[in-house]
Formats: structure tokens, sequence, C-alpha cells
């Protein structure tokens, strides 16, 4: 940790991007602090609406700032990711977006090295050690990486040259559900820290100095359910936890369902879960302005799953987002707006909170209503009032309202 008060010069961890990346990087250390920018996974592939290729447009008359995509599956050289989208599809929508001018972002779900396991099948004891070197999987691994590189720099501009993506490779390390997850210090699966540090550094320095890939920048993303919040120096230790480095991390994020999710993914009250969520973006925002980083909520549940969840007299939702800068002009409680008085009152909480980039809901997909990974609301419903007026909030950013943020 740095020292209190220090501030480190903000590096990309590859030296040699190219000219559109760089100036990303440059940009989005510019608005550190200034906007927040609002993203969705999947965003023209999984729509619920009807008579629209996007939920989010439908509802505000916009798209996302920040668009997510999954690479699972390209490692196994399929031509379809592990969600049954096409990959001309994927790099489609990528293009589109980076010609409005938004982020791309990409996640990896890749099968597991040794069984080939997906979804619910991933994990394998001793997988990690297998594909480092000398590793039995290790040449495997490689390969799949060949084609992990050619997938990061196949889509291109103009000029040819391939645009900028924020890459998340190993999510949820924390957790214990994917073949690459440490768990946290008190819950430890096979795979020690330093063998997750080496997983990442070699990835790395794989794609970046052996494929030559330099329109990327890499996003640590640990899963906010297995940190423990007990005490300031838990969190930051549990956050931490494997993290592979300053120079091999370019933003500080992290995945949250816990507490932006169903009441059955937790025990606690919607006030507790707020106050988390703000610690969380307060150390990531700390830390990112210490480490000379980038900072994002790089996924996060559905504000409006969660409220729903909460509709019950035992709770007292009306004491969220009590912040005037959040609240609806209706005064209504959280149960009727839950996207300005609890995610963005959390996003506005203080100056550390405010440097958190994006937030970034997962697909609108109707089988995963009820398990908070439910993204945005569409036209007509429930919450869709809200979600507009979060959306265009003075902080937050739609792809409309953004600078150039690639010159």
């Amino acid at each position: 940790m740095a020292e209190e008060g220090t501030i480190m010069k903000s590096k990309p961890v590859d030296d040699d991007l190219n000219a559109k990346t760089r100036a990303l990087f440059d940009a989005l250390h510019r608005a550190t602090g200034e906007f927040a920018m609002f993203g969705h996974q999947n965003e023209t592939s999984n729509v619920i609406g009807e008579h629209t290729d996007s939920d989010v447009h439908a509802v505000t008359g916009s798209y996302p700032a920040v668009w997510g995509n999954d690479l699972g599956g390209v490692e196994l050289d399929r031509n379809r990711n592990l969600d049954g989208f096409g990959a001309e599809a994927i790099r489609n929508e990528m293009l589109r977006a980076f010609n409005m001018g938004a982020v791309n972002t990409l996640s990896w779900h890749s099968a597991n090295p040794l069984t080939l396991g997906g979804y619910g099948h991933n994990m394998a004891e001793g997988t990690v050690k297998a594909v480092l070197p000398g590793g039995e999987a290790h040449e495997k691994f490689l390969g799949w990486l060949d084609r992990i590189a050619a997938a990061l720099t196949t889509v291109t501009d103009t000029n040819g040259e391939p645009i900028p993506i924020v890459f998340r490779p190993f999510h949820e390390h924390t957790g214990d559900w994917f073949w690459w997850c440490t768990g946290s210090p008190a819950r430890p699966t096979d795979t020690t820290p330093e063998q997750f540090v080496e997983l990442w550094r070699m990835t790395i320095e794989y794609l970046r100095d052996v494929k030559h890939v330099h329109n990327v920048l890499y996003a640590y993303s640990p899963d906010r359910s297995r940190i423990d919040m007990s005490t300031p120096e838990s969190l930051e230790t549990g956050y931490l936890y494997a993290y592979p480095g300053d120079d091999y991390v370019d933003v500080l994020g992290f995945d949250d369902y816990w507490d932006i999710a169903p009441a059955e993914k937790s025990a606690e009250d919607p006030q507790a879960r707020h106050a988390d969520l703000i610690a969380m973006l307060t150390l990531v925002g700390r830390l990112g302005k210490e480490r000379g980083k980038l900072a994002a909520a790089t996924e996060v549940g559905s504000p409006g799953i969660f409220a729903d969840s909460y509709v019950c007299d035992s709770h007292d939702l009306a004491i969220i987002g009590a912040n005037d800068d959040t609240a609806a002009e209706d005064g209504s409680a959280l149960s009727d707006s839950p996207w300005t008085k609890y995610l963005l009152a959390a996003a506005l909480a203080n100056e550390y909170a405010r440097r958190a980039l994006w937030y970034l809901p997962w697909r609108n997909d109707p089988d995963a209503a009820g398990t908070g990974a439910y993204g945005t609301p569409v036209a007509g419903s429930r919450y869709a009032d809200d979600f507009r007026r979060f959306v265009r909030h003075d902080f937050m950013r739609l792809a409309d309202a953004l600078p150039p943020l690639y010159r």
C-alpha cells in the first residue's frame, strides 16, 4: 500500500499501446472523478423488449457508454461463445460500440484446460498448476492464448488498427467457481495466491510480449461476496488477495452481486448492503488514486431486482439515498427508485467512490430473473423512469454524452 497521501503516476501495463488505446487510457484518467459511465453486457445480443435492438436505447434514447462481451469458447476454436453468440455478431457489436465512441470490455469464461468443463463444471484440482510452465497443460494453454490474442486484435478501425479493449481475464478469482479461483484468505481453494499471480503475469506477458497485442488495458476484478468487510484492514487484504502487482494491472475493478442482489443472497438489510457497496467503491477509488490506476464496478447486479426483494414491512427503504443530489422528483423510496436512491447514491457517496469510472450490469436474460444478474429495465416497466433519471443524471454518461475518448 502506498503511504497516506502518496499518489503514483499513471502508467499503462503496455508501454507500446497503439495510439487509440493510449488515447483511451489518458482520457479515462482525465475523466476520473468527473463522471461515470453506464455499461451493459451483451447490449444488442440479449434484448427483452419488442421492436428494439437495445433495451437501454428503448428506455433512454441512447446506448451504453461501456459494452461488455465474453470470449468464452474462443479458446476451443468454436464459432460461438459459451452464451451462444456468434463470433461475427460479437465483432460487429464491438465495432459498433467503438464507432459511437463507447468503450469495449471483454471477460473470458474459459473452459477448464484439464476437463473442458464450462459453467457449473469448471473446477478441477490442480488446474492452475497444470497450465503454468512445466505443467501438463501448459502448451495447450498457450495455444488457447494464441486464439485469445487473435480475438483481441481481429476488430479493427478504418486504418486497420485493432480497436481498444478493456480485457478482464480471470475475473472473480476470490470465489470458488472457476478453475483459476483462489478463494479468499478464510476459504482458500487448492490454487495458491502465488500460482494465480504467476498465471496472470504469464498471460499478460504472453499476449503483450510474444503475440504483440498492444490494444488492451487489463482489469483486475475480484468477487465482492468473499471479501471480509468487518474492518478496513480485512477489506483491503481481501481485495488484494492474489493481486498480480501494479505493473500488470490497469483497472482496479470488482464484481458485486452481493450488495445489489435479491434478499436470499444475504441475511443483512439493505442499509448494510448499501454501506458495504460504498465501502467497496471507496476502496477501489482510493487504491486507484494511490497506485495510479483506473477504478470501476466491473459487474453489478440489478438495483431493480434488489429493491423487489426488500419490498416488505421489515425494512424502511426510504432511509437509503437521503442525498438530495439523487432524490427522485416524487420523493419516492428505494422500492420505487432503486437506480437513483441506491446505485447513484453510492456512486456519489464520497470523492473516492466518484472515481469509479463505470458500472456494468449483466445481460438482459429473462432466464436470469430472480438471480440478481438481470440487467436493465425494459420500456414501460416499473423502474424505467428511475433508470432514465439515473443514466441522465449530470454525473452519469451514456454513449451520446461521452467526450471523445480515442483522440
